[in-house]
């Protein structure tokens, strides 16, 4: 069965983000879907992993490559928690990797970073903490990409220390919870990859 990417943007965003990439990608013969995310302003961290998870029953999605951007790490990890046999990869894309038990503000706080400083408002989905069964998401395949020009590298430039390459292939293990069921890419980009390097990020993408 061919895999079926779905894309969530981050923060306020829309899923016009991800136009070109889904473009590349599906000249070379893979589905996409995206969603945009209710209003962060009105809407909670629930409601957002809900309309993912609506997504995917609605459109009986299967073979799920998961992608999120951004505040969209926390989203994408709360769907993979609720319909963990639907997902076949997450792919986290200059985000934070969460942590069971913290919210967004919680990450910045964690990395003594005011999320002011980046014009992130108090909206109720940053600040809901995500609680999840991490060994849930330890079976499931995952990506990091790390953007090296990232408008965020204050709070990311750590994230490859969190990284050990394992002995063979591209697997590595995320050294905080002992999970080795990943790959760490890094990308010459700024924290808005899909728009500025949407080639490079759709080769990364693309099934090897």
């Amino acid at each position: 069965m061919m895999d079926q990417y779905l894309f969530v943007p981050g923060g306020k965003r829309t899923k016009s983000d991800w136009d070109q990439v889904r473009t590349i990608l599906a000249s070379r013969g893979q589905r996409t879907e995206a969603i945009t995310l209710s209003d962060p302003e009105r809407a909670s961290l629930g409601d957002h992993i809900a309309e993912v998870c609506r997504l995917i029953d609605q459109g009986d999605l299967r073979e799920v490559i998961l992608v999120g951007h951004s505040y969209a790490g926390f989203v994408i990890t709360g769907v993979a928690v609720a319909v963990p046999g639907r997902i076949a990869r997450l792919v986290y894309v200059d985000s934070a990797i969460p942590v069971s038990g913290q919210s967004l503000f919680d990450v910045f706080g964690a990395a003594g970073i005011d999320p002011g400083k980046y014009g992130v408002p108090a909206w109720p989905p940053f600040r809901s903490p995500l609680v999840f069964d991490a060994a849930v998401i330890g079976k499931i395949p995952k990506t990091y990409i790390h953007c090296l020009r990232s408008q965020f590298l204050e709070m990311t430039h750590a994230i490859p220390r969190r990284f050990k390459k394992r002995p063979s292939g591209n697997l590595w293990e995320y050294l905080p919870t002992g999970d080795a069921n990943w790959r760490y890419e890094s990308l010459y980009a700024d924290h808005y990859c899909m728009l500025n390097a949407p080639a490079a990020l759709a080769e990364i993408l693309l099934p090897r």
